[in-house]
């Protein structure tokens, strides 16, 4: 008689990119590789290292969340300060991998529009500055829907033109 054939069955497993709320580890995993253009605005603006600015955001943003690719690693971390009822500063500082997966771009653009839906009752008004030279953001501000309001020719620590940012 045949001997018994058996016939694995291979199951698929489709992982996406998603998005959770930050832990204190995520200031410095995402600060240790923070993409250059963001690290240059958070100095121009602010003065402060990467992982200061992160450790600022984290403790006073509502809610601070963390980016993670489809392959499990940290692709950035983003937030809303709020400023006072109603109103929240809104930001987001990314990894070198943020830029580099098309399917986890793709997916964080498509998840990013839905979680600020999920803002607007808490944050009827959301604004910021962006160093000009910071061409990612500039994209996804406009992707988000963000109104650039005005061109600050010198602003922050640096004196660096800086673009200021509005969603009504």
């Amino acid at each position: 008689m045949g001997g018994m054939v058996t016939i694995k069955s291979q199951t698929t497993i489709k992982t996406f990119a998603y998005q959770r709320p930050s832990i204190l580890q995520d200031v410095v995993d995402v600060a240790d590789d923070l993409r250059s253009e963001d690290a240059a605005e958070v100095y121009a603006l602010s003065g402060d290292t990467p992982k200061g600015a992160l450790i600022y955001c984290y403790l006073t943003s509502k809610p601070c969340m963390t980016m993670v690719s489809r392959h499990g690693y940290l692709m950035g971390m983003y937030g809303v300060i709020p400023e006072r009822e109603g109103v929240g500063r809104i930001w987001m500082l990314g990894r070198n991998e943020m830029t580099v997966d098309k399917l986890d771009k793709i997916t964080f653009l498509r998840q990013a529009k839905i979680e600020l839906e999920k803002l607007r009752d808490q944050y009827p008004l959301l604004f910021n500055v962006m160093d000009v030279r910071n061409k990612v953001h500039l994209d996804w501000i406009r992707w988000m829907g963000f109104t650039v309001i005005k061109k600050h020719p010198q602003w922050g620590h640096e004196g660096r033109p800086f673009y200021e940012f509005v969603r009504i």
